[in-house]
């Protein structure tokens, strides 16, 4: 009975940690620098081996096939890959060839256990398309112990006529148990590391005031363009009238305030406009900020933006006893052969000072 239960605990552990390292393949299978089929060919040779280790770990060491479908149906309800699909079919042709090779094959069990595989595909599909979107995932696990526990009974009975005996199901059951219960503590730490992660980006990429993007993401987006989005970009150089006027009079708390309120209404704008990936928005510098508008024209983003205008006119700032009503001043270049992103900066820079000498409030093209 003892032997059973550190069996149990040895398999739990095993089990999660091929599903963890599987995981981990799956979930960074597309910046492998490798070609696609080679990629492919590593996740079936990783995926053979670890069920094969299984099946021949359990054999040897218990007498029956034990969690053969566990590692499976976990990898296709939780991967995030097209051809996960195929792992699952691939069980009964791993588990039927290592009974050849020990000479245990048998026809009839043969297309029993293909038969099984396939019931349990089917619902593992229905299950993943049930529920996977859920935060609650009890009924796949339910099954999944379900299925631990009666798969060894039904190859033991069959190939070996081996009886899986009261206790074997007991164990078989707390193994499942604790597979279940790693995995979630697994799923728990991923969920946290990548909040963490998450949220270390924001602060290093994302304005602390206003919640946009700010200088340093945006050198890194530009260094990110291909040469046709470079061609089809235009950059809008914005900047906030008379914001030294607001400091001074009501305070920079107030400043902070009408900044927020600026770039909190221009990205909801914007993204009313146009799809919000061919649209980026940066807080340039005190009052100042930078579009990034992709696949478009300077003459339809000066449309964008002079609609802007008059759409910021009529918001107000709420102050007490006040309100406050913001203007800005924008400069626009658009993309050329033979510009480089420096040189287009520069142009809407240019542009928008030209705004500025115009008498602000207004929009300008380079020219």
């Amino acid at each position: 009975m003892f032997v059973h239960l550190i069996y149990a605990a040895i398999y739990s552990v095993l089990v999660v940690s091929l599903l963890i390292s599987y995981d981990l393949f799956i979930k960074n299978f597309k910046e492998l620098n490798l070609r696609l089929s080679f990629k492919i060919l590593i996740g079936v040779v990783l995926f053979i081996s670890q069920v094969y280790f299984i099946i021949s770990f359990s054999l040897n060491s218990i007498g029956y096939v034990a969690y053969e479908y566990t590692i499976p149906i976990f990898i296709y309800y939780f991967g995030i890959l097209k051809e996960k699909i195929y792992l699952i079919g691939l069980v009964p042709v791993i588990l039927l060839t290592f009974f050849a090779l020990i000479n245990k094959f048998e026809w009839g069990a043969m297309l029993f256990i293909i038969g099984l595989n396939y019931i349990i595909l089917i619902i593992t599909c229905l299950l993943k398309k049930r529920f996977y979107g859920q935060t609650n995932h009890t009924v796949f696990y339910l099954f999944s112990i379900v299925v631990t526990v009666v798969s060894p009974m039904v190859n033991a009975l069959l190939f070996h006529r081996r009886e899986v005996g009261l206790w074997d199901a007991v164990t078989l059951g707390i193994g499942s148990v604790a597979i279940v219960s790693l995995w979630k503590y697994y799923l728990q730490n991923q969920k946290n590391f990548l909040e963490k992660i998450n949220t270390k980006i924001i602060e290093r990429n994302y304005d602390e005031l206003t919640k946009v993007k700010n200088f340093r993401s945006l050198n890194e987006d530009i260094s990110k363009l291909v040469i046709n989005e470079k061609d089809q970009l235009v950059v809008v150089m914005m900047d906030l009238d008379h914001f030294k006027q607001i400091n001074d009079h009501h305070g920079h708390q107030i400043g902070n305030q009408a900044l927020t309120f600026f770039s909190d209404k221009l990205t909801t704008f914007l993204y009313q406009k146009s799809p919000s990936h061919l649209i980026e928005v940066y807080r340039y510098g005190g009052e100042e900020f930078l579009v990034l508008f992709k696949e478009n024209t300077s003459v339809s983003v000066k449309k964008i933006i002079e609609e802007f205008h008059l759409f910021l006119s009529n918001e107000q700032l709420k102050l007490e006893g006040t309100q406050l009503t913001l203007y800005f001043s924008a400069g626009i270049s658009e993309a050329g052969p033979t510009l480089d992103i420096s040189e287009i900066f520069y142009q809407a820079d240019q542009a928008l000072y030209e705004a500025k000498r115009k008498g602000r409030n207004r929009t300008i093209i380079f020219s």
